[in-house]
């Protein structure tokens, strides 16, 4: 029984110790999966350390991951030692006794447990290893975006480099251009710019001269007192009369004796003339029809008297025109002396449609009546119809103030050598193709009938006929005109069609050496009626292509060499020699006309007029208005 029992529990030792053995071997197995995993943890480490290098080139991020996985590697090798000891402990065990065997059991428990640390170790390694993979992606992606921006960010420098050295070089260019053409614009201009006149006369508002010399006297108002002061820049201004114009508010003003008349285009300058037609501001006292009723007389806001002159009611449906102011024929203009013209004007105007305004002539030779020509305007369109045997020989102009509202209308005729006496008279006329109409009216204004080839100012009568004196404007030689060379320039307005006399005069000179005149005025001829023209020493220079010009800035040069041309609005005519050399200093130049007589007077205005003592360029001529 004894042996029995040794033999059974030799036999449950023996199978204790095949168990143990086998054991032994799944430790020994579980021991090589451990240090297979370990290894694999391992590799995966180094991986982890290659992924985490080049991580940590591309992102910081990527640099701390991989530091992980390499911690979390060398964990795995350390737990790879462990259970490669416990396996041999385990081989060990297994020879000697269970006790040993149970060691390698707790053993394989224990590497068990370890391999399950290095598996979840390697788990969290191959983990850290896709992050670190992802997060080199990213940086790679990183890197070349920041590859491409670096690039593009290169390629806009370069290109802003070229554009801004494009740009230096187009602003260098246009300095240079704009310096060449600066220095070539301004050459020319010291031809153009004038130099400061050595005589410069403004006539604009005063007689007072910026430069040259004229001793003169002009009277100031201090309070209450008017005192005449002396000077030596005051052009010397004489008329012997007193006379009317429109000022710069377009009011009808009576000028003074002596007192200059300056208007918009300047100072005014005219002949004597005689108004014939009587009581020219009293209406009332007007030679009018019995078919005309005065039914208003007034003087409007520009100081015009005027009368109101409407047709009676028997006179309607009548066709025949009606007296309103006349003079006639036997106490009109005497045409067998030198002037030949007859100008009768006024100021018209009337709110009815198309009505009209008749001016007409006739001719007295001592003993009969005889009917010359008409001039129909109407009122509304302005158009003017000319009627008569004498209709070729008038000529008619209407001009319409929009501001006042009234026309100034005037008609001239040239009469003819077999006349004596024409008179001229204003009437009223109904509609043309109608006949008077109740209501018609016609407001009338400043009518004058005088001598000459245009109307002049306004001349104010009473029961005798008026004669306006001759403005005379001077200024001595001596001091402002001397030798050559020489130039003058003048703003210049006509208030004529028609020459007024033989020569109208811009100015000449008077008390002068023999051939020594100098002459700058207007003449006249079959073609070119009213030419600009300058005369001295036998040069006569003429522009007569702006002959027709109402207004103009005219001169003449005189050069060093006497070569000699004149100028009208920039048109140069070709030169001429003078034998003109100096004139002297007893000498005066007369502005606007000759003498007292109203010889070669202007009729116009004057303005701006200079004197330089030499010879100015052609563009520094080329003046013009």
């Amino acid at each position: 029984t004894a042996a029995k029992k040794s033999e059974t529990n030799a036999k449950n030792s023996e199978t204790a110790a095949k168990t143990s053995e086998t054991n032994a071997k799944s430790s020994q197995t579980a021991a090589k999966t451990s240090e297979t995993n370990a290894k694999a943890s391992e590799t995966a480490a180094k991986n982890s350390q290659v992924a985490a290098a080049q991580s940590e080139s591309a992102a910081a991020g990527s640099a701390t991951s991989a530091a992980g996985s390499a911690t979390a590697a060398a964990n795995s090798r350390k737990a790879a030692k462990t259970s490669e000891t416990n396996a041999k402990s385990s081989q060990t065990a297994a020879k000697t006794s269970e006790t040993n065997a149970k060691a390698s059991e707790t053993a394989a428990k224990n590497s068990q447990d370890a391999a399950a640390q290095s598996e979840s170790a390697a788990a969290g390694s191959a983990s850290a290893a896709a992050a670190s993979a992802t997060a080199s992606a990213n940086s790679q992606k990183a890197a070349k975006t920041s590859e491409t921006n670096a690039k593009t960010s290169e390629t806009a420098a370069a290109n802003s480099a070229k554009a801004s050295a494009a740009s230096q070089t187009a602003a260098k260019a246009s300095e240079d251009a704009a310096r060449e053409y600066a220095s070539q614009a301004a050459d020319p201009y010291k031809y153009v710019l004038q130099p400061l006149p050595d005589v410069w006369i403004p006539f604009n508002d005063s007689l007072d001269m910026i430069t040259g010399f004229s001793p003169s006297y002009k009277k100031i108002v201090i309070g209450d007192d008017e005192i005449t002061m002396p000077g030596d820049k005051i052009v010397k201004f004489k008329r012997a009369s007193k006379a009317t114009y429109i000022n710069k508010s377009g009011v009808l003003t009576e000028a003074a004796i002596d007192e200059p008349r300056f208007e918009r285009d300047g100072l005014l300058i005219e002949g004597q003339r005689t108004n014939l037609l009587l009581n020219s501001t009293n209406p009332s006292k007007w030679n009018k029809s019995g078919n005309l009723e005065l039914t208003e007389i007034s003087t409007d806001s520009f100081n015009f008297t005027y009368g109101r002159f409407t047709v009676k009611d028997t006179l309607i449906g009548q066709t025949s025109a009606i007296n309103i102011v006349t003079i006639s024929g036997s106490k009109g203009f005497d045409v067998t002396g030198d002037e030949k013209y007859v100008t009768i004007s006024c100021r018209v105007r009337s709110d009815v449609e198309n009505i009209r305004c008749r001016l007409r002539f006739e001719h007295h030779d001592g003993y009969t009546y005889t009917f010359l020509g008409d001039a129909y305007l109407n009122l509304s369109t302005l158009v003017i119809d000319k009627t008569g045997t004498a209709a070729d020989r008038i000529i008619a102009k209407a001009v319409k103030d929009e501001v006042t509202g009234w026309i100034f209308y005037q008609a001239t005729i040239n009469a003819l050598d077999t006349e004596s006496m024409i008179g001229a008279m204003v009437q009223y006329a109904p509609v043309k193709g109608s006949g008077t109409a109740s209501g018609d009216y016609l407001d009338i204004a400043t009518p004058q009938v005088e001598g000459g080839s245009s109307a002049s100012s306004f001349i104010v009568t009473d029961i005798t006929a008026s004669t306006r004196a001759s403005d005379m404007v001077t200024v001595p030689i001596k001091n402002n005109l001397y030798n050559l060379p020489f130039t003058v320039l003048c703003e210049v307005h006509k208030n004529w069609y028609k020459t007024p006399n033989a020569a109208p005069r811009v100015f000449d000179t008077g008390g002068h050496q023999t051939g020594a005149a100098i002459i700058l005025g207007f003449g006249r001829s079959t073609d070119y009626d009213g030419f600009p023209y300058c005369d001295i020493g036998l040069a006569n220079r003429r522009v007569n292509e702006n002959a027709s010009l109402e207004k103009m800035v005219m001169g003449m040069r005189v050069k060093s060499d006497q070569s000699t041309c004149s100028v009208s609005n920039g048109r140069i005519s070709s030169e001429k020699k003078a034998t003109w050399s100096y004139i002297q200093n007893s000498a005066i130049i007369r502005i606007g006309g000759q003498t007292t007589a109203g010889l070669r007077h202007l009729f116009g205005h004057v303005r701006n007029f200079r004197i330089w003592h030499k010879a100015l360029t052609d563009a520094q001529m080329g003046e013009s208005i």
